[in-house]
């Protein structure tokens, strides 16, 4: 176990503690010859950590099919699986158990190696990004966090309607937030709206081009209670939309 550092990756995990809007997410970036796995803030993205990416799977318009992501080290360090055609991506990354100490470090371990922690929490991460005019955009893939688009993501106007689902039910009250994947916005400057009692929320799309909307769920006690305090959910949705009317 190591100390971790303001710069660290693992450090997001952390934020939700006091900060859930703060924290780093998972998201994918679909190219012309496959998909990239990004982490951190959409303006500040790290590199993730394969061995803690659980799945990558690509849902064609006939069937799914299971990817292979790849360190890669040129043109730059980056997580990438090959793969041609239209598909909705999907990934599953689990970040592990994090706590907090009374010094305030922090640590990439439980409460059950670091009894002291004053808190804890196990943080596990879900993205989704729609690629093609055909790729099957409105299929609920099943992941315990899940952002699914209620119209065509690519023809959205000014805004779009989705629906959150937490272990396959509607979640309502929770906030998703709209960036772009790539400009730093600040809290007071991100486009969200909050799920209704459907788990139906009507976002912001403040302009044309990549989007990625975001959610995060805390789940109090956890399921490994001799592990954490809770449990700490996050969802992604990438896109692009083509129509140029913004709000």
């Amino acid at each position: 176990m190591r100390r971790t550092t303001l710069s660290a990756a693992g450090l997001g995990a952390l934020l939700a503690f006091t900060a859930p809007a703060s924290a780093h997410d998972l998201w994918l970036d679909p190219t012309g010859s496959g998909v990239q796995v990004l982490y951190g803030h959409p303006h500040e993205p790290e590199l993730p950590s394969a061995g803690k990416l659980m799945s990558l799977t690509a849902y064609e318009p006939s069937g799914a099919v299971a990817l292979a992501a790849k360190m890669e080290s040129a043109p730059a360090p980056a997580l990438r699986a090959a793969h041609g055609g239209d598909a909705l991506f999907a990934a599953a990354y689990d970040n592990g158990y994090w706590v907090r100490l009374p010094d305030g470090s922090y640590r990439n371990a439980s409460k059950r190696m670091l009894p002291t922690a004053d808190k804890s929490l196990w943080s596990v991460k879900f993205a989704k990004a729609v690629s093609g005019p055909s790729a099957p955009w409105g299929k609920v893939v099943g992941q315990p966090l899940e952002i699914v688009p209620l119209e065509e993501p690519a023809s959205a106007s000014g805004q779009i309607r989705v629906r959150v689902l937490f272990e396959g039910r509607p979640l309502g009250g929770a906030s998703v937030v709209a960036t772009d994947g790539v400009t730093f916005k600040s809290e007071a400057d991100q486009a969200r709206a909050a799920t209704d009692a459907e788990g139906v929320a009507v976002v912001p799309l403040r302009r044309a081009g990549p989007q990625v909307l975001g959610v995060s769920h805390r789940v109090t006690p956890s399921q490994t209670p001799a592990l954490a305090d809770s449990d700490s959910y996050g969802a992604t949705l990438a896109f692009t939309v083509t129509d140029p009317k913004t709000n």
